[in-house]
């Protein structure tokens, strides 16, 4: 049990940023803050906010106002604005202003700045899941 709670603490330290990737590394699978397909907030295509297909406000493809997928606006996993699973500005999954599982401003699956499922800022760089050591430098 002891030991269970060491390697928590290690692995949350860790993904805390404490060995966060060198400026050259991005870890594909991670945004910054989660897991694969993060906006930098939450889980898979996230909006930034919630679950998955969240517009910010409640449980699963929920708007905050009412049954699951709806936006309170419109179409299944609105978040007000747009189409299936939008948080708002953009395609299916987005964060709110671009493609498929966006986190704002890139490709699919963008923490926000880069490739795909990047740790925020970069191009297909591959590091560990806990970022301390680039497998591959740009």
């Amino acid at each position: 049990m002891l030991r269970s709670i060491f390697l928590f603490t290690v692995l949350l330290v860790f993904s805390n940023g404490v060995l966060s990737c060198p400026s050259v590394c991005n870890c594909i699978g991670d945004s910054n803050y989660g897991g694969a397909c993060y906006d930098g907030y939450g889980g898979p295509a996230y909006d930034g906010y919630g679950g998955e297909a969240y517009d910010g406000y409640g449980g699963p493809c929920y708007d905050g106002y009412g049954g699951p997928c709806y936006d309170g606006y419109g179409g299944e996993a609105y978040d007000g604005y747009g189409g299936p699973a939008y948080d708002g500005y953009g395609g299916g999954c987005d964060d709110g202003y671009g493609g498929n599982a966006y986190a704002g401003y890139g490709g699919p699956c963008y923490e926000g700045y880069g490739g795909p499922c990047y740790q925020g800022y970069g191009g297909g760089d591959n590091c560990p899941a806990i970022c301390g050591l680039c497998k591959s430098k740009r």
